[in-house]
């Protein structure tokens, strides 16, 4: 069945729409990060969120955004081809300002796959090697990535948000909020915090740390929260 019949059938664009404008780096970057997502298996809530996130700080249209959930699907139901990583370079190729996308786009395929994980599977890592080869990636830069991410991801487990307090101070929330609250409030400060909204050559090193300390913080809070309900 072809791509945009699925997408008819699942009701995620109008036969009587003439065209849809959407961005084909998104698009492959999005089924990218999915299959990274489920390469052991399945898609965690944790992940799910962070990809959801990820399209949010793409400025998107009603049918943009539709059409980038349709990539999450393909990617869920889809086995990953290598292919994909050759048409994601080409588009990028296409783009005028780069800005180290190919290095930014690795830190994010890495993110993903040490959400729930300790280290890289078979799946993730054929990914990444993929990845890596095809755009034809400085190793030591990419081992700098990678161990950037490790020491991250070390720092956020040993930093457990304990005092109810400040988790509802970090997060703008009432203490009588509800569950639907949480997840709304959580969703507003991911997109506005994510590191792709801020993460730019002329931003001061200074203020970019600040910002990434922030981010970590809502996710730590968020985390503590959720256990209430």
């Amino acid at each position: 069945m072809a791509l945009m019949e699925e997408l008819l059938l699942k009701g995620y664009i109008d036969e009587n729409m003439d065209e849809i404008v959407k961005n084909a780096t998104a698009d492959y970057l999005i089924r990218l990060l999915t299959y990274c997502a489920k390469a052991d298996g399945y898609i965690s809530n944790e992940e799910r969120n962070f990809i959801i996130n990820y399209m949010e700080t793409f400025d998107m249209n009603d049918s943009e955004e539709s059409w980038l959930f349709a990539q999450y699907d393909f990617g869920r139901f889809n086995d990953y081809n290598k292919e994909e990583i050759v048409l994601l370079k080409r588009s990028i190729n296409k783009l005028l300002d780069k800005k180290n996308l190919d290095y930014k786009i690795l830190y994010n395929l890495l993110y993903v796959c040490f959400l729930n994980n300790d280290n890289l599977n078979d799946n993730q890592a054929q990914i990444i090697s993929d990845y890596i080869t095809i755009f034809k990636l400085n190793p030591d830069t990419c081992d700098e990535i990678y161990n950037h991410i490790i020491e991250e991801r070390n720092i956020t487990k040993k930093e457990v948000i304990d005092d109810l307090d400040e988790c509802y101070e970090i997060l703008g929330l009432d203490k009588n909020c509800n569950e639907e609250d949480l997840k709304r409030r959580y969703a507003y400060l991911t997109k506005s915090y994510h590191p792709d909204k801020y993460n730019l050559e002329e931003m001061p090193i200074e203020v970019r740390k600040e910002l990434e300390d922030t981010y970590k913080k809502i996710n730590l809070a968020y985390d503590r929260l959720k256990e209430k309900f």
